[in-house]
C-alpha cells in the first residue's frame, strides 16, 4: 500500500504543474462522439467499396477505424496486458536508470513538459525496425515483453501493408510501392492514470503525426480526440478495432488529397487508460514527394520533395528524443 501511495498521480486535486492554460486545456464543455468517422470492415469481399471508404475518410477526417483486420483478439489483449504490467510495476529506480540504456526510452510525467506544463501520462518509446534486431534491446520486464510485443508489431506490419496497399490502389500508385517504401519504425505506448480533474490536464497536446499512417489500439477506454470542422470530437472506443490516422507524409504523397489532422489525448476521472501507437513511416532515406501519377497541369505539386530522415531531424518530429530514436532506428 505504501508503494501505491507514492505514485505521482495519487492526488486529490491536480497540481499546478499539470494545469494547462485555458486556451489549451479541454475545459468542462461536453464534447460529442464523432459518429461520422467510419468504422471500415476490411473483411468485405468488395474491395472497391473498401477503397472508396478509406479514401473518403482520409479526405474528410484524416481518421478511420478498422475491424475484421485479421489480428487475433488474443494478440491485442496480451499486448495491452503486457504494457499495463510494465507501467504498473516500474519502480522509481528503474525510471531513473532508463536514459542510460540503449534501445528504449521511458518518459515519466515529471519529464513530459510542454509549454511549461507536464503531461498527465507515462510513456515508453522504442524503434521496431528491423524487428529482430530491435527486440534484443527492448525491456526485460515483464519477462514476456519482447515475445508479446514483437508478435504484435509483426501483426501491425501486415495490417499496415493491407491498408496502405488499398489506399495506394485507390490513388493509382504502382502496386507494391509501400512494401518497399514503408516500415513500422516506432512504437509509443502511453499510460494515462485516472485524473481528479480532466478538464485541466492533457495526456498529449494537439499535434500532427510525422508518419504515413499511425495505427492505434486504445482498448475499451476512449481518450483520443480529433479536430473536426474546428471543434474537438471524441473517437469512440470500438471493441477490437484499430484507429488509423493519416500522417503528414501520406498527405504529401497524395498531394493533399488525404489529410493529416490535429488530434490530442485527454484524461478521465474514472479509470486509467493505456494506448499503443505504431508509426508506419517512410524508410529513412526515401524521398517523400507527391506521387507523379497524381500530377498534371490542373493538379500541380503542392509540396516540395524531402528526404524523410532530414525532415524528422530538422523538425524534431519525435520530440526531445528524436536524435536518440533516429540513431537507434
Amino acid at each position: 500500500m505504501e508503494k501505491h501511495n507514492t505514485k505521482w498521480f495519487n492526488v486529490e486535486c491536480v497540481p499546478e504543474c499539470f494545469t494547462f492554460s485555458k486556451e489549451e486545456r479541454p475545459g468542462d464543455a461536453p464534447i460529442p462522439i464523432c459518429n461520422k468517422i467510419p468504422v471500415i470492415d476490411l473483411g468485405k469481399s468488395q474491395k472497391i467499396e473498401t477503397i472508396k471508404q478509406l479514401l473518403q475518410a482520409g479526405q474528410e477526417f484524416g481518421f478511420f477505424q478498422v475491424i475484421n483486420h485479421e489480428i487475433p483478439e488474443s494478440v491485442t489483449t496480451q499486448t495491452m496486458s503486457t504494457f499495463e504490467e510494465f507501467f504498473n510495476n516500474m519502480t522509481d529506480e528503474e525510471k531513473v536508470n532508463v536514459p542510460t540504456r540503449k534501445g528504449w526510452i521511458f518518459t515519466g510525467s515529471e519529464e513530459e513538459v510542454k509549454n511549461g506544463v507536464q503531461l498527465w501520462r507515462d510513456n515508453i518509446k522504442h524503434p521496431c525496425h528491423p524487428l529482430e534486431k530491435c527486440m534484443q534491446s527492448w525491456p526485460d520486464k515483464p519477462a514476456t515483453y519482447k515475445e508479446v510485443v514483437g508478435r504484435y508489431v509483426a501483426e501491425i506490419r501486415k495490417l499496415s501493408l493491407t491498408i496502405l496497399g488499398l489506399i495506394g490502389q485507390g490513388l493509382g500508385i504502382e502496386t507494391g510501392y509501400f512494401d518497399e517504401q514503408s516500415e513500422v519504425q516506432l512504437l509509443s505506448a502511453n499510460n494515462y492514470p485516472a485524473c481528479p480533474d480532466p478538464s485541466l490536464t492533457l495526456g498529449i497536446l494537439k499535434h500532427l503525426d510525422p508518419s504515413l499512417i499511425t495505427i492505434i489500439y486504445q482498448g475499451n477506454v476512449s481518450g483520443l480526440q480529433v479536430l473536426v470542422d474546428g471543434k474537438w470530437m471524441w473517437i469512440d472506443a470500438v471493441p477490437n478495432a484499430f484507429v488509423v490516422n493519416i500522417g503528414n507524409q501520406l498527405e504529401i504523397i497524395s498531394n493533399g488529397m488525404l489529410r493529416s489532422v490535429m488530434h490530442r489525448a485527454v484524461t478521465n476521472s474514472k479509470e486509467a487508460r493505456t494506448s499503443i501507437a505504431l508509426f508506419v513511416n517512410p524508410t529513412p532515406n526515401s524521398i517523400v514527394e507527391p506521387a507523379k501519377v497524381l500530377l498534371n497541369d490542373s493538379n500541380p505539386p503542392l509540396y516540395k520533395s524531402i528526404i524523410y530522415k532530414d525532415f524528422i531531424n530538422a523538425s524534431k518530429a519525435f520530440g526531445a528524443h528524436t536524435d536518440v530514436i533516429q540513431n537507434d532506428a
